[in-house]
């Protein structure tokens, strides 16, 4: 997946998602590495991958992903909304999760099909995550 390079030092952007059933499992781990510049937002980031499918889709059309750096969640994106809604300041640069190899590591998990709505107002509002099977 080519993700073009803007100014700025040189960073390796790891990135991994959730397997969604058996059958994805078979092309598991979903890892994926970009090379990117100093200066990309996560706005950016997200919508790259959003718009090259790196997101399995599901039947039904009602996954919800929760984008995290470490174990720190920054934005709910749903199979069934236009964007992703961001818990920080999306249009701030990556930077800041880079570690001291110059390597940043992102985390794509799925929540089944719980209502993204709910799972976001419970990241933004610091409460617990609602069951992602019920």
């Amino acid at each position: 997946m080519g993700v073009s390079s803007k100014a700025g030092p040189a960073r390796k952007l790891v990135i991994w998602r959730d397997s969604v059933s058996a059958g994805d499992d078979c092309d598991a781990p979903h890892a994926l590495q970009l090379d990117l510049g100093g200066n990309e937002t996560l706005q950016e980031i997200i919508d790259r991958l959003v718009s090259a499918n790196y997101l399995a889709s599901i039947s039904g059309g009602r996954a919800t992903w929760i984008f995290e750096a470490g174990s720190r969640p920054l934005a709910v994106i749903a199979q069934q909304w236009p964007q992703a809604r961001a818990l920080v300041d999306a249009a701030q640069g990556y930077a800041q999760f880079v570690d001291a190899r110059g390597e940043c590591h992102f985390n794509f998990k799925y929540w089944c099909q719980a209502d993204p709505e709910r799972v976001f107002a419970c990241l933004r509002e610091g409460k617990p995550l609602p069951d992602k099977y019920a």
